[in-house]
């Protein structure tokens, strides 16, 4: 049984995260014939280990491999509303919103405009998302739909051969979603004026704001675009051909002057207005397709949420084309088996990780549900019946080749996202995802507008070619006209007896589900406190290639017996997934934590 929540500490404090014990045992359901692949894989899988973790192979017991330096995260304890982002001070310009008597609906719109601000490579409103919105009972819970979408004269093999235009320039550019969901949200479940919540993104924006580390890596990683690319080099850079340092003053009066104009005329501003016309001659300048006409057809899509059981608790996540019916199959096949009893052993994560597996499998059947009929993939996914007949295929003491996960990906035989949570005083909960996918997404900054596009196009499946995540293409998620691309995303939310009980989601692309999945289990199953669920090293597996990726301050005992099971072990960079969590505890005081992979830190009051 887990552990009882923490009992509740001073506000803002922090807590030093703990790390799993490992215990270590894994008795066999079967044992099936190794083929000399799976050794070979198996011998080089603890090499690997050896040089990962230095030949230390030594259980870590509540702390971290000696020598590891890493960033905790901070616990917030508030008392009525609590925002989650990857920025500190956009998470203050959220609670600010509560304080006002704003909802937890204008404390998102708020937080997301600043984010898009501050942390350009990972979002902003020339990209798009989805919003699931739990309002106080018995008011229905509601996943608004602001995805991207393909323009009118897309077609399915455009990238055909070049995949490399579908994630940069005006190709990879799909009709923008941002502004219109947020102001669907607002017009529902909004309570302050519009115009307000776009003042403090405004003031950033025009008066200048410290460039953040985070943002700085970034930009150094395409250095030679940022200092050619129009937009980018009057923005980012000091004038004199160089780079700005972290700390440096960075403004952008041209984007300022645009959230301006949307504040005061609504989203017909940015979707037929000078904005639409100006990003418009911006993309098809760079080769791309999008038309006015695109960007005046585009509405964001109300989607009823996913729901399911997990211990008694009720979980609500996204529909298609969101990935969270692949959440709620890897809880159901993982409820299954004694997490909280067996504590976080090598067995339990052993488990855990064939049920990422069989979930990637699942994500390959998913799509838009506008192109394809999808009901009958999702009903069986996130049925119970269906998590045991995988159950029944999970051996305790091995892994197995991909044809056994039964995926559907179409080949021939031969993490740029942001994430914030919200609960506010009345028990109104959102969990929104925004993105312009890969890092400054297309990386066309529009200079006019001071807008920068995403390229979501390569979120789309191209015959025979993977994405930027590594992802390969299946069929149900071709290209098609007006058609919006499946998404990792897996905005959750959890209700303990009809109350709130936590609201999470991630960034990082595909590692996205299997970061909430592992959050949640640690905080659920292994009953670890909500900074420690977050912080906690992590696994990741979506299937091809046919590796499991171990964070390199994992525990190495734990991983070396992953290995022996025949999981080939690759190292996961310790920061290519983020997650944001908000919990209310049994006492009504709210934990809120912003994960401390990109520098991020809650705010509550």
């Amino acid at each position: 049984m887990a552990r009882p929540a923490p009992e509740a500490l001073p506000e803002g404090s922090a807590v030093a995260p703990l790390l799993p014990d490992d215990n270590g045992r894994g008795p066999g359901l079967h044992q099936q014939p190794q083929r000399r692949q799976q050794r070979v894989l198996r011998a080089c899988a603890v090499a690997l280990l050896v040089a990962l973790f230095g030949g230390g192979l030594v259980a870590v017991a509540r702390s971290y491999p000696a020598g590891a330096a890493t960033a905790r995260s901070t616990l917030v304890t508030a008392r009525r509303g609590a925002v989650a982002t990857d920025e500190a001070r956009c998470s203050a310009i959220g609670v600010d919103v509560l304080r006002d008597g704003g909802s937890a609906v204008d404390a998102a719109i708020a937080g997301a405009l600043c984010v898009g601000v501050l942390q350009a490579h990972s979002s902003g409103i020339g990209g798009g998302g989805f919003m699931l919105v739990r309002p106080p009972p018995p008011a229905r819970p509601v996943l608004i739909d602001f995805r991207e979408e393909a323009g009118a004269a897309a077609t399915q093999d455009m990238f055909v051969g070049d995949i490399a235009r579908a994630r940069i320039g005006g190709l990879a550019v799909g009709v923008p979603g941002e502004i219109a969901g947020l102001h669907s949200a607002h017009r529902r479940f909004g309570r302050l004026p519009w115009r307000r919540l776009f003042a403090p993104a405004i003031a950033l924006a025009r008066d200048g704001f410290a460039l953040s580390p985070v943002v700085h890596r970034n930009l150094v990683a395409i250095e030679s675009h940022v200092l050619a690319a129009p937009g980018f080099n009057t923005t980012y850079t000091d004038g004199r051909g160089h780079l700005l340092r972290p700390g440096d003053t960075v403004r952008r009066p041209a984007l300022a002057a645009s959230l301006a104009e949307i504040a005061r005329d609504g989203p017909r501003a940015f979707y037929a207005g000078r904005i639409a016309r100006s990003l418009v001659a911006a993309v098809r300048a760079d080769g791309g397709i999008l038309t006015a006409d695109d960007f005046a057809r585009y509405a964001p899509v109300d989607r009823e949420p996913l729901e399911s059981y997990y211990h008694g608790r009720r979980v609500l996540t996204g529909a298609p084309p969101t990935s969270g019916s692949v959440l709620l199959n890897m809880l159901n096949v993982v409820e299954g088996f004694s997490l909280a009893a067996e504590g976080p052993t090598a067995l339990s994560y052993h488990r855990i990780v064939e049920a990422m597996k069989f979930g990637a499998a699942q994500r390959t059947l998913l799509g838009d549900p506008s192109f394809v009929d999808l009901a009958a993939n999702v009903s069986r996914q996130i049925s119970k019946p269906f998590a045991s007949a995988i159950r029944a295929n999970i051996s305790d003491s091995r892994t197995f080749a991909l044809d056994h996960y039964d995926p559907e990906y179409d080949i021939l035989n031969n993490h740029g996202t942001t994430h914030l949570s919200v609960l506010d005083e009345d028990g109104m909960a959102v969990s929104l995802t925004s993105t312009i996918n890969l890092e400054f997404g297309s990386r066309i900054m529009d200079p006019a507008t001071g807008i920068i596009l995403n390229d979501e196009m390569d979120d789309f499946s191209t015959t025979n070619e993977k994405n930027g995540f590594g992802l390969r293409p299946s069929p149900n998620n071709k290209i098609v006209p007006r058609k919006r691309p499946l998404s990792s995303t897996s905005a959750t939310i959890v209700e303990t007896d009809g109350q709130v009980d936590l609201v999470l989601g991630g960034s990082g692309g595909s590692r996205i589900l299997t970061a909430v999945l592992q959050v949640i289990i640690n905080a659920l199953d292994f009953g670890m406190p909500l900074d420690q669920a977050v912080d906690a090293p992590r696994l990741h597996h979506q299937l091809i290639p046919e590796t499991l990726a171990v964070d390199p301050l994992f525990s190495p005992a734990i991983a070396h017996a992953l290995a022996e099971r025949g999981h080939a072990i690759a190292p996961l960079n310790h920061g290519s997934s983020v997650v944001q969590a908000v919990r209310r505890l049994p006492s009504g005081l709210l934990h809120a934590v912003s994960d401390a992979r990109k520098h991020g830190l809650a705010a509550g009051y």
